[in-house]
């Protein structure tokens, strides 16, 4: 019997370059199926059409009347969102009500990941806008400016380039989010373009991540409506004066199969609504090896740890994927930044499986900084080719194991994890 040949998406932003893996012919593999991976993408025509059409608030061309100086804010390189499928048609609308060039700028959310360059702003919003509009970097510990306080006590300082903007326009996309349930919506503004005071007060003493803190019961995957941390968030974005959000959710390609516009709850709403069909992931439990690949956030491939777990056996093996040439992205206020050195809500503690008996990380690029986001020294076995995987795998899988293969563990939601919450979650009214 031939080999077993399986095909993941990799490298989002490397001309997505496809993954593939060979398992034993004995070996009993699934290739686990997401909800949106045949759906194809919005043309351009309707993605305008629901630019055209948003939820809670004016057209954005009706919005932009009176106006005089529009910031368009997108998000990193932690987001899969190709942001100039939205740009381009949201320069169409702001033009049309009169703001000129010269009165538009970009600038990227990035909370406290740090600074990019021209190489992801292009691939992000295009060559044409880099060469038409200027793009800038935020910078959480300078050149912010208060403009509130939530009611949780949170002192909301955003970016000073962004707050001297009468037009405020937001654009990303939803994926679960391990402590604010889901992403995007009013996180654009808080953490996305807020000062550091806010990110550390919203993701600490109120959402209660942190050293010597507790998360706070409202919080954690796929929890939107009564997340404190959310909350805050959003009370944060509203005293910014966030005007219009695009929330899209996206298939394997990353094109949007929803997009919602207009006021950034409701379009956050809506969408968080759409990913749990639209990335709604095969599940099955009790696998001797899960494969966890890391696609849509590969800069941050610990986040398939989540869905990994749910399907892995408790002796059995988590392979992680980790493909992203620039490797992990820079967290200032999660992660340890030396042997000495740590950011304020560094727990100290490494990320440790909570099922499953190891982890393997399969990666061309190896990264020591990045295994303490991983495991415990020692607890993980790093391998650079995936031949070298199977071979470790063979030393604790005999015969024909049961393997699950995750094609994107950092976006897809695991079916059985859906329909648990889905049961426990209030009836609305």
């Amino acid at each position: 019997m031939a080999d077993t040949l399986v095909e993941v998406p990799g490298q989002p932003w490397f001309k997505d370059k496809p993954i593939k893996l060979t398992f034993p012919s004995p070996w009993k593999v699934q290739r686990c199926k997401m909800a949106c991976e045949d759906q194809k993408g919005l043309t351009k025509a309707q993605i305008r059409k629901a630019i055209r059409n948003p939820l809670g608030t004016k057209p954005l061309a009706k919005l932009a009347k009176g106006r005089t100086e529009a910031v368009i804010i997108f998000d990193d390189s932690t987001r899969p969102t190709k942001t100039h499928q939205y740009a381009t048609i949201v320069l169409e609308e702001i033009k049309t009500a009169g703001i000129k060039d010269d009165c538009i700028r970009f600038v990227v959310a990035p909370g406290s990941h740090g600074t990019f360059g021209r190489q992801l702003f292009a691939k992000k919003l295009g060559e044409d806008i880099m060469e038409r509009y200027p793009v800038y970097n935020h910078n959480p510990y300078e050149m912010c400016k208060q403009v509130g306080t939530t009611s949780y006590g949170t002192p909301v300082w955003i970016n000073a380039e962004v707050a001297a903007c009468d037009l405020k326009i937001g654009i990303g996309s939803v994926l679960y989010h391990r402590m604010s349930g889901m992403s995007a919506g009013g996180k654009i503004i808080s953490p996305g373009i807020a000062g550091i005071e806010t990110i550390r007060t919203n993701h600490g003493p109120v959402g209660g991540f942190g050293p010597g803190l507790t998360p706070h019961k409202t919080t954690g995957y796929l929890k939107n409506d009564e997340n404190i941390l959310r909350l805050d968030a959003e009370e944060s974005a509203r005293i910014a004066g966030l005007d219009f959000k695009i929330d899209a959710v996206l298939n394997l390609h990353r094109d949007p199969v929803e997009v919602y516009t207009g006021d950034f709850v409701q379009t956050h709403r809506r969408a968080s609504e759409a990913a749990l069909r639209w990335h709604k992931t095969e599940s099955p439990k009790d696998m001797d090896i899960v494969v966890a690949n890391s696609y849509m956030r590969a800069n941050e491939p610990y986040l398939s740890l989540w869905p990994a777990q749910e399907s892995v056996k408790q002796d059995g093996s988590v392979v992680l994927i980790c493909n992203d040439p620039d490797g992990d992205i820079n967290h200032w206020i999660f992660n340890n930044h030396g042997k000495y050195a740590a950011a304020s809500l560094w727990s100290g503690k490494a990320r440790n499986l909570t099922r499953g008996a190891r982890l393997i990380v399969y990666s061309p690029y190896p990264q020591k900084t990045l295994e303490w986001r991983l495991g415990a020294p020692g607890t993980v076995t790093w391998c650079k080719t995936w031949g070298d995987v199977i071979e470790e795998l063979k030393k604790y899988h005999r015969g024909s194991p049961k393997v699950a293969v995750l094609p994107d563990g950092t976006s897809g939601i695991p079916a059985s994890f859906i329909s648990t919450y889905l049961a426990s979650a209030p009836s609305k009214p």
